[in-house]
């Protein structure tokens, strides 16, 4: 286990705008694909998703994950980055019990639990590789 050295404020910054990010995105897509109407056929929807603005702040969203994400990239190694960012599992399970009122039982809660021990370990490692020795 390597040692945490400085971890950089801008780091967690972006780490914590992709779990926000990532959170509001999939609530804000559940409710687009609730809003449209139930036909039978996505094909059939596609001029309802084109007109729609919610789907429209979809969009929106994903491009503003993209940005954050090459920063957080140049940052941090995938290896340690995108495990911090299921955190968002978390987050998105929470609030679709609380504001979409899904179901939830114990084994979901137990994989919760699981996702947020992961998280736990992998911050205990360092956010980047370094090289030794004057190895790349």
């Amino acid at each position: 286990m390597s040692v945490k050295k400085n971890f950089p404020p801008r780091l967690a910054a972006g780490l914590l705008l992709a779990i926000l990010i990532d959170t509001a995105l999939q609530l804000v897509w559940k409710s687009a694909v609730l809003s449209l109407p139930n036909d039978g056929s996505p094909w059939l929807d596609v001029p309802a998703v084109l007109h729609s603005p919610l789907f429209i702040f979809v969009i929106f969203l994903m491009a503003c994950q993209f940005f954050n994400w090459l920063m957080v990239l140049g940052n941090a190694d995938l290896s340690y980055a995108q495990p911090v960012t299921s955190l968002s599992y978390v987050s998105v399970f929470c609030l679709s019990v609380l504001y979409l009122k899904e179901a939830t039982d114990l084994i979901q809660i137990a994989g919760i639990a699981l996702v947020l021990a992961g998280v736990w370990f992998i911050s205990q490692t360092d956010h980047v590789t370094h090289s030794g020795d004057g190895q790349a």
